[in-house]
């Protein structure tokens, strides 16, 4: 009986070492990233959090995280990430004049669009400073190729302010990295308000 009890813990062993080696050493730096970028947000370290970020993430009452999946790699040039930035940029500034002249009946839904295009329009700024801090002595052409990736991650959330219950979030983290550069996080969202910028 205790023969079959040790097999059976060797199996399951080996499957879960396969099942680790079946990560690419790619997928492992993005994760390790992310994962340090999280130690960073419980921790409330303001400089690692600013080494590893361009974005601002409310952190009070985080307590954990674990990470959910890491979608596949997408790449879009530098120049490209400029544009969108610029672009939506001009969107937010027509979407605020809009929405401060909307009536009773059109505030609530120009609010919406309004929010999400601000949240976009932040994503891609914060995406333009991830391409200097991901490489900061290189210069980066607007050719240059960049690699991004999300990871789909649960918050946790408890203590005082949270009230007796924990709280699970669902968030979507995104990164990037220049060719040679480092992973960055340039966007944190819930994922009911995740803006799914374009190419990113």
């Amino acid at each position: 009986m205790r023969s079959s009890a040790v097999r059976a813990g060797v199996v399951l062993l080996a499957f879960l070492l396969a099942g680790c080696a079946r990560e690419s050493p790619e997928v492992r730096e993005v994760r390790k990233a992310a994962k340090d970028y999280f130690n960073a947000l419980r921790r409330q370290d303001v400089k690692q959090i600013a080494d590893r970020s361009t974005c601002l993430v409310s952190a009070r009452s985080l307590t954990g995280t674990h990470i959910l999946s890491i979608e596949p790699p997408r790449r879009v040039r530098a120049g490209a990430v400029d544009s969108l930035a610029r672009a939506e940029s001009r969107a937010q500034r027509t979407a605020d004049s809009i929405w401060t002249r909307a009536s009773d009946v059109t505030a609530d839904s120009l609010f919406q669009l309004e929010r999400k295009i601000s949240f976009r329009a932040s994503v891609y700024r914060c995406a333009a400073r991830a391409i200097q801090l991901s490489a900061p002595q290189t210069i980066v052409s607007s050719d240059s190729l960049l690699e991004s990736r999300f990871v789909r991650a649960r918050f946790h959330y408890s203590g005082e302010a949270i009230g007796h219950r924990p709280v699970d979030r669902e968030t979507i983290v995104r990164l990037l990295r220049v060719p040679g550069g480092r992973w960055i996080v340039f966007s944190v969202y819930a994922k009911q308000d995740d803006p799914a910028p374009e190419m990113l």
